[in-house]
């Protein structure tokens, strides 16, 4: 369920009962600090679309609204926007982002046993990224100094990428786990 807030809900209005100024003002701060549509998806750098599409799928929290309908959005809601994109770009699915962040807001303190799997799952393959990244931090500064392994570096190199490419592909697939 959405709040409205009017559109001078930072101003006080000496017409209005305590009732209504509570029910017109938003929850964190004053008007003014509440960001549009489009100014929260050009700080986040993604279309209002994206926002839209986020708020759809329950990843960002239901706005406040202007009497006029307009979104207003506090400033913290960058923040799940730039959390979802950063577990996208870790292979998190929308899905799971989802499902991530509606236990976030419901701060219910207690994780699904669904969540919890995926977490695990998530987990192992984050561990493996992480092995792989390091010996290929490790191949690339030895081929950067010239030392004697350059050319089985870069083969191993190599080697690793087509590794992680196929990690990826199966994990992305209808029948990988993701």
């Amino acid at each position: 369920m959405s709040t409205r807030i009017s559109s001078g809900a930072a101003r006080t209005s000496s017409s209005a009962s305590p009732e209504q100024q509570d029910a017109s003002a938003p929850s964190s701060g004053t008007a003014r600090s509440l960001l549009s549509i489009g100014e929260l998806a050009r700080r986040a750098q993604v279309s209002p679309r994206t926002i839209r599409y986020y708020e759809e799928l329950g990843i960002l929290p239901t706005p406040q609204r202007t009497a006029g309908g307009s979104r207003r959005y506090p400033p913290e809601y960058l923040s799940y926007v730039q959390g979802a994109l950063l577990l996208k770009e870790l292979g998190f699915s929308l899905e799971e982002v989802r499902e991530l962040c509606q236990g976030t807001q419901e701060r219910t303190g207690e994780t699904s046993a669904r969540t919890h799997a995926m977490l695990a799952t998530k987990m192992a393959v984050l561990e493996q990224r992480i092995r792989l990244l390091s010996r290929l931090h490790d191949l690339i500064r030895a081929a950067a100094e010239g030392g004697g392994e350059a050319n089985s570096g870069a083969a191993e190199l190599l080697r690793l990428l087509g590794e992680e490419a196929q990690a990826a592909g199966s994990a992305s697939s209808p029948t990988g786990q993701r």
